[in-house]
């Protein structure tokens, strides 16, 4: 028989194969000296130090705890009981083991491990002090200056409440110190380079993502790092090259993929980067940009077969609800748009017909959209538009809100079809209390008694942070509870600055449930020209209820020239003209003639089509389309910023936040109040600017639609 390996050598052995990251070996060897000298501490230690490492802490503090027992003067063993604990979520017993380790061996290392523990809880600035105190211990310690690097860019973060804020000088000067500590060590010089790309220093991040690559010639992080700064440099050529590098070392990363698309399309590879987008949307099916960017590539190398594939693929992922179930419309529609603004509208229909094969193979709730597309690209071709209109009325049965749409004189005639006298009582039942003096233009939403609740408080009080002292709101009420007045007063109560009118009607009792919605969204533009009579015709800045506006309304109006009339979104030239190209959301209106009465044929529109009991979803916006059509073939263009162009003038993004689809959601009544009571919270804070207010404003918004989302 062989004799038994004696305990020193089975440690020794152990330890070797624990160093190389063999656990797996390891882990018998410990188990195995432990059976024949239970509770030998340093075998107690490292495997719980082993376990830790193998994912299971919870096993790896109760060993090394049971070390520490038999043996307490080790600093080591406290140390690694820390890591432990802190992996667990453990801080407070984690930071009391780094404090018994420190007192057994002061130096750096134990308040390093100290700033990282309070990093991980969220204590910023006691980690800071910990950082600083190893680094009064030892200046020439790495990994204190680094720890201090981080954490001074987690409170840019912090401060910034964007996610992502621009490096402070700060920052990039405790980056830059930890590279001069440690030159060798290519993760300090990979976040200085990281660093200096954020800042958007790409000739400085470039040769330190070099000299990072050259410790570490392997490390995709790097490479991806270098990539993107060689792409921002418009170096597209070597970004394409070494970003392919990066997805042979990690091929199942779809952002790799993504910025190897961006960068090949940069550098006139159409074929691969429409490979590497299709190859995106195959590993992240949510990406909508990849799609669309893939779908544009193919119709523009006129890849048909290509084209067909990936719209059958995107379909899918839409059916699978990955997508939004309408974005393959809206790509098709992107698609063929981009090549009618080329000049080639054959290559629109080929596009169109594309897609129309897909849907008809992977998702056919999808073919009236897209031959929707198809009757509006007939519209546009000389001699062909009675065909287009044919198509568009054989769709109407699948799409109802077509038969809102009118062509040429129609919708003159149907405003005239409404007698005077129809449209004097209608204005009867707009109930208001009087206006009341203020400033700026008058911001305007309306909705029914269940958004009134909902939606108001958030969206008056990012008004009230942001407007000057009288800004005038008022909110139209359809179909008030019996506590409107209890509402309205606690609405008033939060208010500061901005000075609220309510005014309410009651709807038709037999309208169906579907047009009875079709209407809430429609009162706004019905009930303008009475709201605007009130307040002595102002500019009118028409919203949403359900969104918020971080800005100062004034600006708005500001931003428009003098002789701009309208801002909207406005997008004539697109095949999605006749139903979807004007936007409600956010609508700015200087009082001319011309706006007046754009609004005043709307709102006549939208009566005819109440008083038939025939109103479907869009109607808002098709009768807001054919009312500025309508004002423009008698009276000439009437000047119209897009909205779009809103942020460049103004210098500010974000100046609309909407909700999207996430109020249909499970939870959502939940988080927009507790959204609503940090808004409040964030309304009282002082000495904050404007900037800091908006972003932080925004950050809220972002994180309830994520919560939403993720249920």
């Amino acid at each position: 028989m062989n004799a038994p390996i004696p305990p020193e050598t089975l440690l020794a052995n152990a330890v070797a194969l624990h160093r190389t990251g063999r656990l797996v070996e390891a882990e018998p060897l410990y188990r195995t000296l432990l059976e024949r000298q239970p509770g030998h501490p340093d075998a107690l230690h490292l495997l719980g130090v082993l376990r830790s490492q193998a994912g299971d802490p919870a096993e790896g503090a109760s060993l090394i705890t049971d070390a520490i027992a038999r043996r307490g003067n080790v600093a080591t063993y406290h140390s690694n009981l820390a890591l432990a604990l802190k992996a667990l979520g453990r801080f407070a017993e984690a930071e009391a083991a780094l404090r018994s380790g420190f007192a057994l061996a002061p130096g750096a290392g134990p308040l390093v491990a100290l700033g990282g523990l309070r990093r991980a809880s969220g204590r910023h600035a006691e980690a800071l002090a910990a950082y600083r105190t190893a680094q009064i211990i030892d200046p020439a310690d790495g990994a204190a200056q680094e720890g201090i690097a981080h954490t001074t860019a987690e409170l840019d973060a912090a401060g910034c409440a964007t996610g992502d804020p621009k490096p402070s000088d700060t920052t990039l000067t405790a980056y830059r110190r930890a590279f001069r500590l440690c030159p060798a060590a290519s993760f300090t010089a990979f976040n200085l380079a990281l660093t200096l790309q954020k800042a958007g220093d790409s000739g400085a991040a470039i040769p330190t993502f070099q000299a990072a690559a050259a410790l570490d010639p392997s490390a995709p992080a790097v490479l991806s790092g270098l990539g993107l700064s060689l792409l921002s440099a418009r170096q597209a050529d070597r970004a394409s090259t070494l970003l392919a590098r990066v997805i042979r070392l990690r091929p199942d990363d779809a952002q790799d993929r993504f910025h190897l698309a961006e960068a090949a399309q940069a550098a006139g590879e159409a074929g691969r980067a429409a490979t590497a987008y299709r190859d995106t949307a195959a590993l992240q099916p949510t990406n909508y940009t990849a799609w669309e960017n893939a779908a544009l590539l193919d119709a523009r190398e006129d890849n048909g077969s290509a084209l067909a594939a990936h719209a059958r693929g995107m379909m899918a992922a839409a059916r699978a609800e990955h997508l939004f179930w309408k974005a393959p419309v809206y790509i098709a529609m992107h698609v063929a748009n981009d090549r009618i603004g080329a000049g080639r509208p054959d290559a629109a229909k080929q596009a169109l017909d594309h897609f129309c094969q897909a849907a008809a193979i992977e998702n056919r709730e999808l073919l009236p959209w897209i031959d929707f597309l198809r009757g509006s690209l007939l519209l546009r071709k000389p001699g062909s538009e009675e065909a287009g209109r044919a198509v568009l009325k054989a769709l109407v049965p699948a799409l109802p809100f077509l038969r809102h749409v009118t062509f040429g004189d129609e919708f003159d005639a149907l405003c005239r079809s409404v007698p005077l006298a129809e449209l004097a009582d209608y204005r009867t039942g707009f109930q208001s209390e009087p206006a009341v003096d203020g400033v700026g233009p008058l911001l305007f939403a309306a909705c029914d008694n269940r958004y009134l609740k909902l939606f108001a408080a958030p969206l008056l009080l990012t008004v009230d942070a942001f407007c000057g002292v009288g800004q005038r709101m008022h909110i139209h009420v359809a179909d008030p509870g019996p506590d409107i007045a209890e509402v309205v007063a606690g609405l008033r109560a939060l208010l500061r600055r901005c000075r609220l009118t309510v005014s309410t009607e009651r709807t038709p009792p037999d309208l169906d449930p579907a047009s009875r919605r079709t209407l809430y969204t429609c009162l706004r533009l019905m009930r303008a020209p009475d709201v605007l009579d009130l307040h002595g015709r102002p500019p009118l800045v028409m919203i949403d209820i359900d969104a918020l506006l971080p800005i100062d309304p004034r600006r708005l109006v500001e931003a428009m020239a003098p002789d701009e009339e309208a801002m909207l979104i406005h997008r004539p030239d697109s095949l999605d003209c006749l139903y979807n190209t004007i936007s409600n959301g956010l609508i700015v209106l200087r009082p001319t003639a011309s706006t007046r009465e754009v609004l005043e044929r709307t709102a006549t529109a939208l009566l005819h089509w109440m008083r038939q009991r025939n109103m479907a979803y869009f109607l808002d916006q098709i009768a807001l389309i054919q009312g500025f059509a309508d004002v423009e073939r008698r009276r000439g263009p009437v000047k119209i910023l897009p909205i779009e162009e809103l942020s460049r003038r103004l210098g500010v993004s974000d100046v609309f936040l909407p909700f999207f689809d996430e109020k249909h959601r499970a939870g959502f009544t939940d988080q927009l109040s507790a959204l609503t009571t940090r808004i409040h919270e964030e309304t009282l804070t002082d000495n904050r600017s404007e900037e800091e207010r908006r972003a932080a404003l925004t950050g809220l918004v972002r994180r309830l639609q994520a919560a939403v989302l993720s249920r």
